[in-house]
């Protein structure tokens, strides 16, 4: 895996990022983004650890995408939690787990929905 990550310190907005990064990276954040801001109005959008991420309040962070050289991920910061039945989630770690996209064409956006759904799902739950 790349190790080489695009994040700047200097940049504070969501767009400006995106527009930034290399082309082919550029299209696939673009689409998880609208993906995203369509299906799940509750989350909200910030720049945190340089990278796009959402969250249901300021402090609920649940998604990030993180673009790497030669794709972009989709972190679930809880993802260790989900039920993935089209086993698209990779990752060892604790906690987090990933979806791996090297083409607009691998972004699977049912499958997207049901691990996005569970999350929030999970994150409500766990308030109450």
């Amino acid at each position: 895996m790349d190790k080489q990550t695009f994040r700047t310190k200097e940049i504070t907005d969501v767009d400006i990022y995106v527009f930034q990064l290399p082309q082919s990276q550029q299209g696939i954040v673009q689409n998880l983004r609208a993906f995203i801001a369509r299906n799940y109005p509750d989350l909200t959008e910030t720049l945190k650890w340089h990278v796009p991420v959402y969250s249901l309040s300021m402090t609920n962070h649940l998604l990030g995408i993180q673009v790497f050289k030669r794709q972009v991920n989709l972190n679930f910061f809880k993802g260790a939690q989900l039920y993935d039945p089209q086993g698209i989630l990779a990752g060892q770690g604790k906690q987090v787990r990933h979806v791996t996209f090297r083409e607009i064409n691998d972004v699977d956006y049912s499958a997207l929905q049901v691990l996005i759904d569970q999350t929030i799902a999970n994150e409500r739950g766990s308030k109450g």
